[in-house]
């Protein structure tokens, strides 16, 4: 290879040739430089699965009692919080869905997560959790009813449920789709949403 180079620059503009033979020779360093750099990232890395805690967040309410006043397990289709930041918002489509669930991978440590059907957080149905590295958590939303029939407002709740519960309860659930989330959770967002197994 080296002698047909000679050859061809022999009889051509030597420099030229030169210059092309030298960028090359950079491009092909420069590019398994990068695959060294991006080796050796993966390898320093820890896994996600072992530095953040999964969050299931689903929504499972009672559709007869949806609504009404003195109900405390109506179809929840609001946002929920972490902290002041919005996650994702439970609303799938123009008509309100029962059995809805997303799966988020978050940094351990305290959470204040709420949900609300406003634009902030809700302080009265606020969760605060300390999560743990590669533990999983479950939080089911619902919605609960107050005042008379005439004069009534909702407001969202959060509870923290066992493995078991949210296993049953999100037999028939389906996945939110990607448009419910907010932009800066996307990178939280768990792109496994298979329910995880129970201990």
């Amino acid at each position: 290879m080296y002698i047909l180079f000679t050859v061809k620059c022999a009889f051509g503009n030597t420099d030229l040739c030169l210059k092309q033979w030298t960028l090359g020779l950079m491009g092909r360093w420069f590019s398994l430089a990068a695959v060294f750099l991006a080796v050796q990232l993966i390898l320093w890395c820890p896994s996600a699965s072992a530095q953040d805690a999964t969050v299931v967040f689903y929504a499972h309410g009672s559709v007869l009692t949806s609504g009404l006043p003195g109900s405390n397990r109506g179809i929840f289709y609001g946002s929920i919080f972490d902290g002041n930041s919005r996650l994702f918002k439970f609303r799938d489509g123009f008509f309100v869905k029962n059995n809805r669930m997303l799966i988020f991978h978050l940094a351990p440590g305290l959470h204040i997560f709420s949900a609300s059907y406003g634009k902030h957080p809700s302080k009265k149905s606020q969760v605060e959790l300390t999560l743990e590295p590669g533990k999983n958590y479950f939080l089911r939303a619902q919605s609960e009813s107050r005042g008379v029939v005439e004069i009534e407002w909702e407001r969202g709740r959060l509870d923290l449920v066992s493995c078991d519960v949210a296993q049953r309860e999100t037999e028939n659930a389906k996945s939110l789709q990607k448009k419910s989330v907010s932009l800066n959770a996307m990178a939280s967002l768990s792109p496994n949403q298979a329910f995880p197994p129970c201990p």
